[in-house]
């Protein structure tokens, strides 16, 4: 079985949009609008400061926030790069 590419950066792209690299070069777009919309656990991350304190975690396979509380907030790499995947093919659909 081969394996997934793993996450090499994340980079805010502005609002609470992060730019993700993984290691196989693919480059793409993920929002995290909604979720911070939601608030309750997330609700620290509407700070754009925190927001933008994200970071590549577990060897490049989640992203992560530290909360109020200094609890990780963790996000699957993988799950996130098929929604910038999802949002790469919805682009070049509208263009």
């Amino acid at each position: 079985m081969r394996e997934l590419p793993t996450l090499r950066s994340v980079v805010p792209a502005g609002g609470y949009r992060l730019s993700l690299a993984f290691s196989d070069g693919f480059v793409g777009e993920v929002d995290f609008g909604e979720t911070v919309s939601r608030g309750g656990v997330f609700a620290f991350m509407s700070d754009p400061a925190r927001f933008k304190a994200v970071k590549v975690a577990h060897g490049g396979t989640a992203l992560q926030w530290i909360d109020d509380d200094g609890d990780e907030i963790d996000f699957d790499a993988y799950a996130q790069r098929m929604a910038a995947e999802a949002n790469a093919v919805a682009a070049t659909a509208a263009e």
